[in-house]
């Protein structure tokens, strides 16, 4: 590397540096660090991330209504933030109220049905895996596919349509 070249990098490194000290404390700010300025800045970048994961965007929200059927979107939002924090918690009857009978579950290149509410709180362990729940609670808003189908969450692990003018998981991917 030439001289010119690692002093024009060195000096962006140090105004890099520069712009993000002011997000530091008075404390942090007397012992300066690279390694301090990374978390700063990942924590920043962390932070940025996260106000967009309950966002959705414009088009989504247009989407919704008028192409998966909501009422509206507070309709859909809601409900899935009620259904996040129920499968959080392991609340399995508030999960169980949240499905739209029959509910298909595809499993393996299988097909079968779970048709009512107890039948579901009974085999909850084996419907909602490792892998539904994952998705689910990696799932941003600002990504959600919506479709006439209604919303797919993850890579297809759950969709969630309005049924009888009331939001519901109609299918689980395992």
């Amino acid at each position: 590397m030439n001289i010119k070249k690692g002093i024009t990098i060195v000096m962006t490194s140090v105004l890099a540096g520069s712009i993000a000290m002011p997000a530091l404390s008075v404390s942090a700010q007397a012992d300066t660090t690279t390694s301090t300025v990374s978390t700063v800045a990942s924590t920043e970048s962390t932070a940025t991330t996260k106000a967009k994961v309950d966002k959705l965007t414009a088009e989504q929200e247009k989407r919704l209504v008028s192409v998966a059927g909501f009422d509206n979107v507070k309709q859909f939002t809601g409900f899935y933030a009620n259904l996040r924090r129920a499968v959080a918690n392991g609340n399995k009857e508030a999960v169980a109220n949240r499905i739209s009978y029959p509910l298909v579950i595809n499993s393996n290149n299988k097909k079968r049905s779970i048709l009512n509410q107890s039948q579901f709180i009974k085999e909850y362990n084996t419907i909602m895996t490792a892998k539904v729940k994952k998705a689910l609670a990696n799932q941003r808003l600002d990504k959600l596919f919506i479709r006439d189908m209604g919303v797919m969450i993850g890579d297809g692990e759950i969709w969630i349509a309005p049924m009888n003018n009331k939001p519901g998981i109609y299918a689980i991917n395992q």
